[in-house]
């Protein structure tokens, strides 16, 4: 008895050692991070209480099990609570995490979804509602006779498969099923008592693909309903509100009959690439020149405006539109505004629903151009609502840059262990009315050539460096879609190479491409000559400095297929990237690109055609990783009523492009170790509990 029991100890102590070392690494520890006091930072909320509400996108640890979430975290929640009065759930309130088939109503609300209403609530702040319908992140059972779906006969759940024309439902069997989607989720806000916590609600999200012929994306709501399922989803929204806002209106203590203003949620279409040009009128169009229920001639309802045209404005059906705001420092503000000013027109409140600046630069300035962007911004929206402009909230697409969605593009307020960037500083200033006081960099560094082939190479001080997509100056380049970018091995057209690298740019979507950072070049002629292999057809090199041009366009070969182009570089650009796309969204790969500038006094570098070949080396090294660094001012170059700005720390790593070669860091390896230490200890404590079941038969 005294052997089995001490058996049974060295168990259960090979169980918890293994469980401790492993832990950390399961991303719930929340403690691993240290947090910088945020105590002291001003409240958003407060310096704009004037002009709108201040949101902040967020997660719950519980919906991800990673501890860098925000609700759950918190240090991360008193800096919400302090700053922001609004939120908006990151992804828990989703169609593809609360639709449920055995719910009578089709929704069944996600249990972090739940977690972030009660938080808000229990904080007081408010929270948009995103997103009842989405083409994207739905459960494809939404489509599917029996709520089976298949794809080449196989039964799928992922939302991106191509379904089998077999097993779609007809058109009103999922009209009935997004009535009672939208009804189930509605009922769920009045019932639960959060209807005075949701103020607005993505009815829509992302229903345009402007290149298609009437302008509108070919998703299973187009297909099987046709492009009047974007009435039926305000339609039923609007009705949802009312119908709900009377029956649980005691619980509100609001009488039924009575002004039930502050729990009717406002309903919003949600986009992006919102600002451009043919976006803005495919919008504009569908919300108040389509008239899809003519006289009430497709569906008749109490709702509905009296004197209504059919369309969703007309009808009375939809309050807002949401302009999602995925920028980059160098966009173009003026243009932006001007979709702004277009939408305020048409309906009755203007929301930012996913703002984020993307960094351009790759060099010291990379923190002042964001925070002048970011400054030069919110001082235009601040203008706009005084001079009548019906904005009423922005928020901001996320809390750190180590979790956001482009977390190669640095595009937020905060670093990992939350100290403020200058971007926030610059958000600060515009709110006060006060000048921007931040400096650019005067560094003056060697202007070089850019000769990039991926492969491991030696950096100033003879270590062997790898490259990653940022350390080679290569970002995501999109609005509403982006690629994920990594290095790959043994896909590669360098001759003679040890090992073989080149750059893959991962993609889905035709507007999900990348860019390499030539700022440095501003005021220079060069050559550009790249390698790109794509099964697509048609390979484009051009200039994005917020405004894109294309340069030129060749036929892919199938294989690696020579781009080159020589132009000159604007001297009065702040930031400018060569950006490469093709005519489809099939992956490119990328190898053997250089960046030739013209010495004063000597000839173009040759442009090479696909029948040419490689150019001549050059004498300039290979470009190598360079560490990123604060633009924050020196002391003595600050006017006395300068804001301090910290520096923010650039430790954490980049987890969204990490290269493959690049892999084993000493964090890594240190993780290894552990994982390997805590597998010893569970394997002994298996063998344990093998012996002594084997022992106990032997006794039996």
């Amino acid at each position: 008895m005294k052997k089995q029991h001490s058996r049974s100890i060295a168990l259960l102590i090979a169980l918890l050692l293994s469980f401790t070392v492993l832990s950390p690494l399961t991303g719930t520890n929340a403690a691993a991070t240290e947090y910088v006091d945020t105590s002291g930072y001003e409240s958003l909320k407060e310096v704009y209480k004037d002009y709108f509400k201040m949101g902040m996108a967020c997660e719950a640890i519980s919906h991800w099990h990673y501890a860098q979430k925000e609700i759950g975290n918190p240090a991360k929640e008193a800096l919400i609570s302090n700053l922001f009065n609004s939120i908006t759930c990151g992804n828990e309130l989703k169609p593809a995490y609360n639709f449920n088939k055995n719910s009578e109503s089709l929704f069944k609300i996600d249990h972090s979804g739940k977690e972030m209403m009660q938080w808000a609530k229990d904080n007081g702040i408010g929270m948009r509602f995103h997103v009842l319908l989405w083409h994207s992140q739905v459960d494809p059972a939404f489509f599917a006779k029996d709520f089976k779906p298949t794809s080449k006969g196989i039964t799928t759940t992922s939302d991106r498969a191509v379904l089998d024309e077999e097993c779609l439902v007809d058109r009103e069997t999922l009209i009935e099923r997004m009535r009672l989607y939208i009804y189930g989720a509605l009922e769920y806000v009045y019932a639960n008592g959060f209807a005075q916590t949701i103020y607005a609600i993505d009815v829509v999200n992302e229903a345009v693909e402007e290149n298609n012929p009437d302008g509108l994306r070919n998703s299973y709501w187009y297909k099987i309903i046709g492009p009047e399922f974007l009435y039926y989803a305000f339609l039923f929204a609007r009705e949802a509100e009312v119908k709900y806002a009377k029956e649980y209106a005691s619980l509100y203590e609001l009488d039924p009959e009575g002004d039930l203003s502050s729990i009717l949620p406002k309903l919003f279409y949600n986009d992006y690439n919102e600002w451009f040009t043919a976006r803005v009128n495919v919008i504009t169009d569908f919300l108040t020149n389509r008239d899809w229920n003519k006289d009430q001639q497709l569906i008749k309802s109490s709702v509905i405006k009296e004197g209504g045209n059919g369309t969703i404005v007309g009808d009375g059906l939809i309050d807002g539109i949401g302009m999602q705001g995925h920028l980059s420092d160098n966009n173009v503000i003026r243009q932006y505004i001007s979709a702004l000013r277009q939408y305020s027109s048409i309906v009755s409140e203007v929301h930012i629903t996913e703002l984020d600046v993307k960094c351009t630069h790759h060099d010291e300035n990379q923190w002042y151009y964001q925070a002048k962007f970011y400054y030069d911004f919110f001082k235009a929206l601040v203008e706009e609502v005084k001079n009548g402009v019906n904005l009423t909230a922005v928020t901001i697409w996320g809390l750190t840059d180590d979790t956001s969605w482009i977390a190669d593009g640095f595009p937020l307020l905060f670093t990992y262990n939350l100290t403020a960037k200058p971007a926030y500083y610059g958000v600060l200033l515009a709110g006060k009315g006060e000048d921007f006081n931040l400096k650019v960099s005067e560094t003056i560094t060697e202007l070089k050539d850019i000769n990039i082939n991926f492969e491991p190479h030696k950096d100033e001080y003879g270590a062997s460096v790898n490259y990653t997509p940022k350390s080679a100056g290569f970002q995501s380049r999109g609005s509403g879609h982006m690629p994920y970018l990594r290095m790959l091995a043994k896909v590669n057209h360098t001759e003679n190479a040890t090992i073989g690298f080149c750059l893959v740019c991962e993609r889905s979507e035709q507007d999900a491409t990348c860019m390499l950072d030539i700022s440095k070049f501003a005021g220079k002629n060069i050559t550009i000559t790249a390698y790109v292999k794509t099964e697509d057809t048609e390979i484009a090199i051009g200039l994005d400095s917020g405004e894109s041009k294309e340069l030129k366009r060749v036929t892919s070969n199938g294989d690696w297929t020579p781009v080159s182009v020589n132009t000159d570089i604007p001297a009065e650009l702040d930031s400018v990237g060569i950006y490469f796309e093709t005519n489809g969204h099939a992956d490119m790969y990328i190898d053997d690109i250089s960046v030739i500038y013209t010495r004063e006094g000597e000839d173009p570098a040759p442009v090479m055609d696909s029948e040419a070949s490689a150019p001549e080396p050059t004498d300039e090294p290979l470009a190598t990783p360079t560490e990123t660094v604060t633009a924050t001012p020196a002391a003595d170059e600050k006017p006395a009523d300068a804001v301090t700005t910290p520096a923010p720390s650039n430790d954490k790593t980049d987890t969204k492009s990490t290269s493959e070669s690049d892999f084993w860091t000493p964090s890594t390896i240190i993780a290894a170790i552990l994982i390997c230490v805590g597998a010893i200890f569970l394997v002994v404590g298996l063998v344990v509990v093998f012996k002594h079941q084997k022992n106990k038969k032997k006794n039996g």
